[in-house]
């Protein structure tokens, strides 16, 4: 989905529409990298991040921390209505809307019951990886093939470490919201609810991961395959000539040797 992944194989030809979209989302993820350190820094967070824990679920929020969390969710949902405006074709609709829902529920999520100061940290790693993934994508738009598939290859781990560091923390805050004595029943099904709702986001985007890259192995030995193919034709096709050539060479040969007046 457009903030989860890259549809592309990261050989393929890069469309000026997609190219946009990386270079759209680009700042974004690099003001919430940005934006979270600032606000962990003004809050005494960012030296201190086992604090966090102290705070989850929190029930009043600092102003900036409120707005910087408002800012992420109006962009968001700003992606509905700019689908318009971009001219998205009516095709790619539905699995645009699947993608910013399932990035939108979470953080509604997170922000409604609580969990702002974890999911600030989820996002921080989602964002992170992301930054490589789009800048890959950017500069192999521009033709630097060179140059983007290393970047390529590290978002490829980043996308994993990612994927199971936040899996790993959405199950630290599980276990610490199960150690709070003063969470009331409701609330800690609320949190529950969005955590798995998380934990299945990252399932599901590792397992599309795998497929995708398992997909381009395929293609990668059915081009080979071809490849091979096809140099053996041309070969075969090469020693043919070269065999046809010498039988007229010795033809001509032997019709002068057989008739020297031929040779005068």
């Amino acid at each position: 989905y457009p903030f989860c992944y890259r549809a592309t194989s990261p050989k393929a030809v890069v469309s000026t529409q997609s190219t946009g979209a990386q270079g759209s989302t680009m700042p974004f993820h690099l003001a919430i990298v940005g934006g979270a350190g600032y606000v962990f820094f003004q809050e005494g967070i960012l030296l201190d991040i086992g604090s966090v824990w102290e705070a989850t679920p929190t029930d009043t929020m600092p102003m900036l921390l409120k707005f910087y969390w408002l800012l992420i969710l109006a962009f968001v949902a700003h992606q509905y209505p700019e689908m318009y405006f971009m001219r998205v074709k009516k095709e790619e609709m539905p699995d645009r809307i699947i993608g910013y829902t399932a990035y939108l529920v979470p953080l509604v999520g997170a922000y409604v019951t609580g969990l702002v100061y974890p999911a600030t940290i989820v996002l921080v790693i989602h964002c992170t990886a992301e930054i490589l993934g789009a800048l890959s994508h950017i500069i192999e738009s521009a033709g630097k093939t060179n140059y983007s598939q290393p970047i390529y290859r590290m978002w490829s781990v980043a996308f994993i470490i990612a994927r199971t560091s936040i899996a790993g923390l959405a199950g630290l805050t599980f276990m610490k919201l199960k150690a709070a004595e003063e969470l009331s029943q409701p609330r800690f099904i609320a949190c529950c609810t969005v955590l798995a709702v998380l934990l299945a986001l990252q399932f599901y985007l590792g397992w599309h991961f795998i497929q995708t890259l398992l997909t381009w192995r395929n293609q990668a030995q059915e081009v080979e395959l071809a490849q091979k193919k096809a140099d053996n034709f041309w070969q075969s096709r090469k020693e043919a000539n070269r065999e046809a050539k010498k039988m007229r060479a010795e033809k001509r040969a032997a019709q002068t040797t057989a008739d020297p007046s031929k040779e005068d």
